[in-house]
């Protein structure tokens, strides 16, 4: 198991390193820059700006110099807000990202099990239809039309809901349950297949024969082995999540890394996009560790496979 959790870590790092870089030279390679104004600055001002960021280096040093400084924890200072950090402007909205994609992580995976599992052992095939049909529709909707479509039904035409901002346990409401679509839709998809392949294995039938209620036989024995798979796309669905924050946040007015990952790309803010790439790349390979590790713990083949690999 320690050998699994070290070459995990080891190509996490490695991730880690290759995403810094290519987005380094993506964001010098883009057209424009963070001074850029449709109002020409005076040449004196602009070489100025450039010599305070370092920007009239050469890239290669720009390269090692923002290295350095990763390697000491600092992401440097904002391009746009000058008087800011890029630390503390992440510390800031890190926060509201986490509780939104944390709540529709666990609501949509959630419900995706309960609805997933109640196909998968419903003997009505309307039924069974009709959730799969949900399912299949969920999966195929992008988050931020979904996350319109609610706030044109809820915020503008029913007006039960707000529509932006979070100021109020109701203020989460929408963000939440948009981005819980995609969750919802792999975790739905994938419990319902393994549902009914687990609910035809010999094993199951055994414990019918012995007269077990079929409630506790769905919920000790089918369900509780149609979960493990489930476990093994978490890690996506955790991607899932990330990516479809920057939308959400965006279309709700959330203050959060999504919003200002996506300004940032807009002003050229070269800092506090890799900022916030590198805090979503650093959780998305902690979460992929994690994942691979529960994985590990749970199913002894994985441990047998790691350690076959390692003699």
């Amino acid at each position: 198991m320690l050998q699994l959790v070290f070459r995990r870590l080891l190509v996490g790092f490695s991730t880690l390193f290759v995403v810094i870089s290519l987005t380094f030279f993506l964001m010098r390679f883009l057209p424009g820059g963070p001074f850029d104004r449709e109002r020409q600055i005076p040449p004196a001002i602009q070489a100025n700006l450039e010599a305070r960021y370092h920007l009239n280096e050469p890239l290669y040093v720009q390269y090692g110099l923002y290295l350095n400084d990763i390697f000491h924890g600092d992401l440097g200072p904002s391009y746009k807000y000058q008087s800011r950090r890029v630390n503390d402007i992440v510390a800031e909205s890190f926060w509201n990202s986490f509780k939104i994609g944390l709540s529709a992580l666990i609501l949509g995976t959630l419900a995706g099990i309960l609805l997933g599992t109640l196909a998968g052992t419903t003997q009505n095939r309307f039924l069974d239809g009709l959730l799969s049909l949900f399912g299949i529709s969920s999966l195929s909707m992008p988050s931020f039309i979904f996350g319109g479509m609610l706030v044109l039904l809820f915020a503008l035409k029913l007006k039960w809901l707000p529509a932006a901002r979070l100021e109020t346990p109701l203020h989460y409401l929408l963000p939440v349950c948009s981005l819980a679509l995609v969750p919802f839709a792999y975790a739905f998809l994938l419990v319902r297949t393994s549902v009914l392949e687990t609910r035809r294995k010999g094993f199951v039938m055994i414990k019918r024969s012995f007269g077990i209620n079929e409630t506790t036989v769905v919920m000790s024995h089918i369900l509780r082995n149609s979960l493990l798979p489930l476990l093994s796309i978490m890690g996506p669905l955790a991607a899932a999540i990330v990516t479809g924050s920057f939308a959400v946040e965006f279309i709700f007015a959330i203050p959060g890394l999504g919003k200002h990952f996506i300004t940032a790309v807009g002003n050229r803010d070269y800092t506090l996009v890799m900022g916030i790439t590198l805090v979503f790349s650093v959780i998305l390979i902690l979460f992929n560790t994690l994942t691979d590790v529960l994985y590990g713990v749970l199913d002894p083949r994985l441990r047998e496979s790691a350690r076959g690999e390692g003699d």
